[in-house]
């Protein structure tokens, strides 16, 4: 258990017969509490003091690897390394063309596929219209000769009265 000041200040001695003398023991008390809050203080300067020097001072520099030292079969692996790694770059890069060709290919037939519908609605929706224009022109004919024909049946009437 840490004791703290406040611990300490509040703190209660039994008082028996034959004890200490309780305003002694209080005092020394009282002297343990400033002892403990004038450290406590040091502490935290400190600290913040460690803190700023800590802030101001660059980091140091890791000190650089020594360079191993490169023997015949070393070297050799190396470029076994490298050619692995060249060989792999160009399948990778191949690999990564044909994707990207396959996938425009795909587009470009989904276009043509969605274009022909398009096409086929129009010419589907034109000839419906063509349709319908000229069944407007069957009935707007045959309603003009409907109206010519009450045109004359009204003419004939008018001669009877």
């Amino acid at each position: 258990m840490q004791i703290t000041i406040e611990m300490i200040e509040s703190k209660e001695f039994k008082i028996k017969p034959r004890g200490y003398d309780q305003q002694e023991v209080d005092e020394f008390l009282d002297a343990i509490c400033d002892e403990m809050a004038a450290q406590q203080d040091q502490i935290q300067a400190l600290q913040q003091q460690l803190m700023s020097a800590q802030a101001k001072r660059p980091a140091p520099a890791p000190a650089p690897a020594p360079a191993p030292a490169v023997t015949p079969d070393a070297t050799g692996a190396l470029q076994e390394i490298l050619e692995m790694a060249q060989k792999v770059k160009a399948e990778t890069i191949a690999a990564a063309e044909k994707q990207a060709e396959e996938i425009i290919a795909k587009a470009q037939a989904q276009a043509d596929s969605q274009l022909k519908n398009l096409q086929n609605d129009r010419d589907s929706l034109t000839r419906q219209v063509t349709e319908l224009k000229a069944a407007a022109a069957e009935y707007r004919t045959r309603f003009e000769a409907l109206l010519q024909a009450q045109q004359e049946a009204i003419e004939k009437a008018a001669d009877l009265f």
